[in-house]
């Protein structure tokens, strides 16, 4: 199975960044302004475009809402699917 093909079938992580901004009372604007981050990187963090952004720019998300970068989106749960294996099999 090749990467492409991977990251296709790939589950994207829910993003919980909207929900952490909403809880702090933190605007988009807001953080854009305490980040240094452009209003368009922290939208597509709020999204399922979450797995898009670099870690590094989720850490500095993180940092300015004062959350680990864990707290940023669910835990996605590891597929029972054997067709799944490239992990193990690439040894």
């Amino acid at each position: 199975m090749s990467i492409r093909e991977v990251r296709q079938q790939a589950q994207a992580p829910k993003s919980l960044v909207k929900e952490v901004m909403a809880k702090k009372g933190v605007t988009i604007l807001a953080l854009a302004e305490k980040t240094s981050l452009s209003t368009r990187l922290i939208r597509r963090a709020r999204t399922t475009e979450i797995k898009l952004c670099k870690l590094e720019t989720l850490a500095i998300i993180a940092e300015g809402l004062e959350v680990g970068i864990k707290d940023l989106f669910e835990d996605i749960k590891p597929s029972n699917d054997p067709a799944r294996t490239y992990m193990k099999d690439s040894d």
